[in-house]
């Protein structure tokens, strides 16, 4: 019986040690997964901002185009004015004669 005592001594020292080499193991895969979460949350952080940027900058350019929208339509009606004023024969067309009158007019009207 001493001889079988023995025997099971050394693999109950053995285990302590396999179980220690296992649980450095699971700690170093710990702190690495912890490490990359780390890095994912700062890149989804930068993503975020990207998109918060991206939304204001529309937002932006949907308010830039619509007031050149109102602007567009606003010189399409001046130049429909401008237009009929200058067409002095009331055809709907515009010759080289018509166009030099007024802008002659205007240029004469627009002197003290």
């Amino acid at each position: 019986m001493a001889v079988s005592k023995n025997k099971a001594a050394p693999k109950a020292k053995a285990a302590p040690k396999a179980e220690v080499d296992k649980c450095a193991e699971c700690c170093a895969k710990i702190v690495s997964l912890e490490k990359e979460v780390s890095e994912l949350k700062s890149q989804l952080a930068g993503l975020l901002d990207g998109i918060d940027a991206a939304s204001k900058l529309k937002a932006e350019l949907e308010e830039a185009k619509s007031k050149l929208g109102a602007e567009v339509s606003e010189l399409k009606e001046k130049a429909k004015s401008w237009k009929e004023k200058a067409d002095t024969n009331k055809d709907g067309k515009l010759d080289f004669e018509e166009i030099y009158k007024y802008i002659k007019r205007r240029m004469s009207s627009r002197k003290p």
